[in-house]
C-alpha cells in the first residue's frame, strides 16, 4: 500500500457523533471529505463491526481508515484490507463465560473476525430489557448456549446490565484483569451499560497508534471527537480532545463541540484552522 504524506489525523466515532439519527449531516460529510486537501488522515473509530459499519457507511465514504469494534480491527476503508485483527482464544473464553455466568450476567460471544455478527448468548439471572433488545435486532445470527461454548477463537465478549447496575463494570474489570475491557453506553435505549470484552491491548487509543505507527506520523497533530465512555482513551491520548456537549463525557479537560448536526464539521474547521497556523493548542 502507498504510503502518502500526512501531516495529521483526525478521528471521529460514529454513532451519537458524526452519525446522529440514523444519518450523516451534508455539512459534516464535506467537512470530512474536506480534510484529504489538509494532508491529513480520515479516521472513523467505531463500537460497530464491519458488517454493522458497513450497513450505514456508503462503499466511497471518505475515509482513509475504520477502526472497528472499539479498536479490535483496524480496516483500510477503500480497499477493506484488514490491518490489524485481535481475539480471544479458548481458554480466555471459558473463563469469562464462567465469570459471567457466575455474577448471574446476560452476555453474547461473538465470532472471530470476519464472522462476528454470529454470537452465541446466555440470559442472566433476571431479565434485562436491553439485552432481550439487541437479541431481537440479531436473532438470525445468535444461537443459545447452554453452559459454556467451546469456542476455539472469539472477537470479543458483551456484556448488558441495566442502567442502575453499573457498578458491575468496575467487577468485571477487577476479575478480568487479563482482558481489555472497555464500557459504553447503549445505543439501543440511551441508558444501558454494554461491557465489552477484548484480548488484552485493544482500545480505540490502540488502533489510532497503529496508525500512526503505520504512516510514521509520531509527534504529527491528532484530533478526535467522541461522545461516550469508549471514546475516552482516544480522546485522552489526542492533542486536541473534543466531546459532544451534554455527553456521557463531562471531563472539562475535552473541548466541546455543540450538540448539533454539525458537530464534527466545527471540530474539523477549528483543527484545520490550529494546523494552518501551526499549532494545536486550543
Amino acid at each position: 500500500m502507498n504510503m502518502p504524506a500526512y501531516r495529521g489525523i483526525f478521528v471521529s466515532d460514529l454513532d451519537g457523533t458524526l452519525l446522529r439519527g440514523g444519518r450523516i449531516s451534508p455539512e459534516d460529510l464535506a467537512a470530512f471529505d474536506g480534510l484529504h486537501a489538509h494532508g491529513v488522515l480520515r479516521v472513523i473509530a467505531t463500537g460497530r463491526a464491519l458488517h454493522s459499519a458497513e450497513a450505514c457507511l456508503p462503499a466511497d465514504f471518505p475515509a482513509d481508515y475504520v477502526i472497528l469494534s472499539t479498536g479490535n480491527q483496524v480496516v483500510h476503508w477503500k480497499t477493506r484490507e484488514v490491518l490489524r485483527s485481535s481475539c480471544l482464544l479458548g481458554d480466555e473464553i471459558q473463563g469469562i463465560c464462567s465469570t459471567l455466568r457466575g455474577m448471574g450476567m446476560s452476555f453474547m460471544i461473538h465470532d472471530d473476525f470476519p464472522h462476528n455478527h454470529g454470537f452465541a448468548f446466555s440470559r442472566g439471572a433476571k431479565r434485562v430489557g436491553d439485552f432481550e433488545r439487541r437479541l431481537a435486532l440479531h436473532a438470525p445470527n445468535g444461537r443459545e448456549m447452554n453452559g459454556c461454548v467451546d469456542m476455539e477463537r472469539a472477537s470479543q465478549v458483551l456484556a448488558i446490565a441495566d442502567a442502575e447496575d453499573e457498578g458491575l463494570y468496575a467487577r468485571i474489570v477487577r476479575e478480568l484483569a487479563g482482558c481489555s475491557v472497555i464500557r459504553a453506553t447503549s445505543p439501543l435505549d440511551g441508558s444501558s451499560v454494554w461491557i465489552e470484552i477484548f484480548a488484552t491491548g485493544v482500545s480505540k487509543a490502540a488502533g489510532v497508534t497503529d496508525i500512526v505507527n503505520r504512516h510514521n506520523l509520531h509527534g504529527a497533530p491528532v484530533a478526535a471527537i467522541g461522545n461516550d465512555h469508549n471514546d475516552r482513551d482516544m480522546l485522552d491520548m489526542a492533542h486536541m480532545p473534543f466531546k459532544i456537549e451534554d455527553s456521557f463525557l463531562g471531563d472539562e479537560k475535552y473541548l466541546t463541540a455543540p450538540n448539533t448536526n454539525d458537530a464534527v464539521a466545527r471540530a474539523i474547521a477549528h483543527y484545520t484552522e490550529m494546523l494552518q497556523a501551526g499549532t494545536t493548542s486550543p
